[in-house]
């Protein structure tokens, strides 16, 4: 399937549309991305970003915008089908950016990781660097003033960067792509949440068989309880109360 024609068969979850790719489908847009002149930008969709969307029409337009969603959420992945979509799998972030490094490292691709308190993002391209040594990445922690993003543009794009993760965070993050891709000549963008504290191991990821249940959000409930308490204790079931509107209204309107 082309890039050019997979929006007629994504789902919509909650107003954010889901596209049908895995994570190989993801990897090899990506990468062609990065041989092209123009900025694309990949999302990753998870309840919190179905439940932003659904409550605030800014951050909706701003998801919209971009041109790939993929389900980086499991509970993302069952309301899809659920809806009656073709989602193959759950691709998580921190799955894909592995995948991405290994063929950058290959291909001569550069990343920059732009996000995270002070000396998360080095250690996490220091991780990535051990394992694909011919890796090439700059990184620029998260603490950047409104007067200091002149700068910090002009370092992303004198880096020769071809793929730029910007881990801020939602919704800070699709704001400020939003406010600064047209200004960026770096070809591909991700939206990457806390990622960088996963990739440099200052946080151990969950064990393989709660990441197979679904369960990982569990796991990061438990590794960060004060930070992450509301974002599930109270997001997940108003996540499964919109989708539960949702299908009723859908299957409604199939009866008709």
């Amino acid at each position: 399937m082309s890039t050019t024609d997979h929006k007629a068969l994504r789902t919509s979850v909650l107003r954010v549309p889901v596209d049908p790719f895995g994570q190989d489908q993801i990897v090899d847009i990506v990468m062609k991305w990065t041989d092209g002149p123009h900025t694309h930008v990949a999302v990753g969709v998870n309840a919190m970003v179905c439940n932003l969307a659904a409550t605030n029409d800014d951050f909706h337009g701003k998801v919209m915008a971009a041109d790939l969603s993929y389900a980086d959420g499991q509970s993302v992945v069952w309301a899809a089908r659920l809806l009656g979509g073709r989602v193959p799998e759950r691709v998580a972030t921190t799955d894909l950016i592995d995948a991405l490094a290994s063929i950058s490292a290959l291909t001569g691709k550069k990343l920059f990781f732009y996000g995270a308190k002070p000396g998360v993002a080095e250690r996490a391209a220091s991780q990535l660097r051990h394992v694909h040594p011919d890796l090439q990445v700059a990184t620029r922690d998260g603490y950047v003033s409104h007067d200091g993003m002149p700068q910090l543009i002009d370092e992303i794009n004198a880096s020769g960067a071809h793929i730029l993760f910007v881990g801020l965070g939602e919704p800070r993050q699709q704001d400020w792509v939003s406010q600064y891709r047209d200004r960026l000549t770096v070809p591909a963008i991700l939206t990457c949440g806390g990622l960088f504290d996963w990739v440099s191991g200052d946080n151990k990821r969950a064990p393989a068989w709660m990441i197979a249940a679904g369960l990982e959000w569990l796991w990061r409930l438990i590794i960060e309880p004060r930070r992450l308490a509301s974002r599930y204790l109270l997001g997940n079931p108003a996540f499964l109360y919109r989708l539960g509107k949702q299908v009723v209204s859908v299957r409604r309107g199939s009866a008709r």
